[in-house]
């Protein structure tokens, strides 16, 4: 076991990134009560939990008897790495694609103890019942097969990321621009609240702009684009720590349908 080549290992990536997907859709389907195509990607794969499994299975090779020690070793790994995703993807992107701000014991809403000891469960879960059969599975598979296999997925994947990360910095843009918007919006409706009556051509004036602003944000939203509206639906929790007034308002346009 753990004697694996490069295309082994990488076969083992995308297995476990697929493993991810159907873990994280059904567990936030469950909590949200509807279907739920999770991830960053287009493809039912997890990045995250596929890095997660190789790290596991290769930091608990010297430990692998161990329960307590895969446990551990497993928990911490994966927190690690969770922790490293969430800052580099909200440093990039402006976004929180998960957040456990609402959990007791969290830092910065990227990790959480719920999550960790679920890490630590799934990391004894997969050394000792998941992986054997996996093992056993991809180490029959002919060798040309194996490569031509992961070279395809790999270019998918390639692209598929290239795709999503254009979306999510797109996605950024939008945001801070309807939050402009909206601001703009907010700022006029109070002058006209403070206008007195014998201002009837100002108070015009701020009503035409009040009207372009309304359908620039509605245009805006209306042609957000498939990719866009993925990463709104399937991050459901996501947060923004400059933009979350308007990230919330168009979630909740994208979730009640409207729009």
């Amino acid at each position: 076991m753990y004697h694996y080549n490069f295309f082994q290992w990488i076969m083992f990536f995308f297995v476990y990134c697929f493993f991810g997907w159907c873990i994280e859709s059904t567990i936030v389907s469950i909590s949200k009560r509807q279907l739920v195509n999770r991830g960053f990607l287009q493809i039912p794969m997890l990045p995250l939990y596929g890095t997660g499994a190789v790290l596991i299975l290769f930091l608990t090779i010297p430990v692998k008897e161990v329960l307590w020690l895969v446990y551990l070793i497993g928990a911490i790994g994966a927190t690690i790495l969770e922790y490293i995703t969430g800052w580099a993807m909200e440093s990039l992107f402006k976004m929180k694609y998960w957040d456990y701000s609402n959990q007791k014991f969290q830092l910065h809403g990227r990790i959480c103890l719920t999550s960790s000891l679920f890490w630590g469960v799934l990391s004894v879960a997969l050394t000792e019942y998941i992986h054997p059969p996996i093992e056993q599975w991809i180490l029959r598979i002919n060798p040309a097969v194996l490569i031509a296999v992961t070279c395809i997925s790999t270019c998918i994947m390639l692209v598929d990321t290239i795709v999503s990360a254009k979306a999510a910095l797109d996605l950024a843009k939008v945001l801070e621009h309807l939050s402009v918007v909206r601001d703009e919006i907010e700022h006029l409706r109070l002058q006209l609240d403070e206008l007195k009556e014998n201002a009837q051509e100002h108070t015009e004036l701020i009503r035409k702009r009040l009207n372009e602003l309304s359908e620039q944000r509605e245009a805006e939203i209306s042609h957000l684009g498939f990719f866009k509206f993925h990463l709104l639906r399937g991050h459901p929790s996501s947060y923004s720590k400059k933009f979350n007034t308007t990230l919330h308002e168009l979630k909740e346009r994208i979730y009640n349908k409207k729009g």
